[in-house]
């Protein structure tokens, strides 16, 4: 994934916010990266560019080499439907669903047969150490359980990059050491290229290089052992 001069302008009304400015930024594949910053540094915008949510307003965005732009919009759609899994904000589960059935869900969009669905599912849940949790309901779910079945979610499609959007849920409270070990695990055991997004330095706990986001631009990078020695 590669970014070159790329900026981001949302339209606020009768004026323009420059969420980022000509971002200059290579993850690589494997890597476990967390992009650290205040709220409103443009973190969020990162990880939506990086996940072909959004395309810069100016600049470009490499996917595989594949130039951004040159993209339909049915091309972003397979790629990220192929390549990604996404963990949301919010994981939103489904109160009337079990959490197997929760798991499932976005292989159900797609049309996958039930036997098919529920299978994914269940290999999901075990990546993620909730194999025996497939019959719960949501409300029975502690809250780093939420957390788990969040990312086995993410992960029911086999993406090769998983997105982590924790910009601003819990800001006051660091990463759960349990999500922040998984998170490590299937980076180095599975291979998944990680990206996550958080306000708290204490993500360098986990990643193998931390970008440090202010102001819509990147102020600079640290590797987990320096970034681990200033907090």
């Amino acid at each position: 994934m590669r970014l070159t001069g790329a900026s981001k302008l949302y339209d606020k009304g009768s004026a323009t916010h420059e969420a980022l400015r000509s971002v200059d930024l290579d993850i690589h594949r494997g890597e476990f990266t967390a992009i650290v910053g205040p709220s409103g540094s443009g973190k969020s915008a990162l990880m939506k560019m990086l996940g072909l949510l959004e395309a810069p307003t100016s600049g470009g965005y490499r996917f595989q080499g594949v130039p951004e732009q040159s993209l339909s919009d049915e091309q972003r759609l397979w790629l990220r439907r192929r390549f990604f899994g996404f963990v949301p904000q919010e994981y939103n589960l489904l109160r009337t669903h079990s959490l197997q059935g929760n798991v499932a869900l976005p292989l159900m969009y797609r049309g996958l047969s039930p036997e098919r669905c529920l299978t994914a599912a269940t290999r999901a849940l075990s990546l993620v150490g909730l194999e025996d949790c497939g019959r719960k309901m949501p409300d029975e779910l502690t809250g780093t359980e939420h957390g788990k079945a969040g990312i086995a979610r993410a992960l029911v499609c086999n993406p090769s990059v998983l997105l982590v959007d924790r910009a601003s849920r819990a800001s006051d409270q660091p990463l759960c050491p349990d999500i922040g070990t998984l998170l490590r695990r299937l980076n180095t055991e599975h291979l998944i290229t990680v990206v996550l997004v958080s306000q708290k330095a204490s993500a360098a706990d986990w990643a193998q290089r931390v970008i440090h986001v202010n102001g819509g631009a990147v102020e600079h990078h640290t590797t987990h052992e320096a970034a681990s020695a200033l907090h």
